[in-house]
């Protein structure tokens, strides 16, 4: 601002093109990219990306388009489209598998191990998870409180990943209460195992839904 008002005292005797001339520098200036080693994202920069850093488990932000090698992305927002832009989608999106992969490094350097027993599922694949849930529960809706038909659930759209399921639950509390750091966020109060990337890295995560009713489409 010091800077501005200093330049400012001057610009009556300038010509309008050069009035011109000095308005373009400036909005260049505006643009100009910078990097801070914050480990905060806010909704109101959405330029900013998280980078990841594997030896140290540490958390970077980018207003650049990429990360710097060898830094992984993490993305800088909620991850709600699938990472196919066409076409049938064949596995877990890229942005939630690196997320996944960060929050994985930290925990282990915590001595917790995070592991995915379920990640993408096929539409065929959840529709027969969804038919046994209803012979299991009694009726379509107390099924789909835990196991949403194809068209409901995130997993086979690439964006939902199951976690230490069902054996370690104290592990998947671990990514419950560091997740957020990451980008991400257990969804439903029935499932400690479920999560998904709901949320930019370093924002906080919503609170749960009741269960897995709250999607159904």
């Amino acid at each position: 601002m010091q800077w501005v008002a200093k330049k400012a005292q001057p610009l009556a005797l300038l010509s309008i093109a050069a009035i011109a001339v000095l308005v373009g520098a400036l909005a260049i200036l505006s643009t100009e990219s910078v990097t801070s080693e914050s480990d905060q994202v806010t909704q109101a920069d959405p330029v900013a990306i998280s980078c990841f850093e594997t030896t140290t488990a540490t958390i970077r932000i980018s207003l650049t388009a990429q990360c710097p090698s060898p830094l992984i992305s993490l993305g800088g927002s909620a991850l709600t489209e699938s990472g196919t832009a066409i076409g049938e989608v064949i596995d877990m999106h890229p942005i939630l598998a690196a997320r996944f992969t960060a929050a994985q490094r930290a925990a282990a350097l915590e001595g917790i191990t995070l592991y995915i027993t379920s990640g993408f599922r096929s539409y065929a694949r959840q529709e027969v998870l969804f038919a046994e849930a209803i012979k299991k529960y009694g009726s379509e809706t107390e099924a789909a409180k835990w196991v949403l038909p194809a068209h409901s659930s995130h997993h086979p759209q690439g964006l939902a990943i199951d976690v230490n399921y069902p054996r370690d639950p104290a592990g998947a509390k671990w990514l419950e209460d560091n997740g957020s750091r990451f980008g991400l966020c257990r969804v439903y109060a029935n499932e400690w195992w479920h999560f998904e990337g709901v949320i930019a890295p370093g924002q906080s995560c919503p609170a749960m839904a009741e269960n897995a009713l709250v999607d159904l489409q």
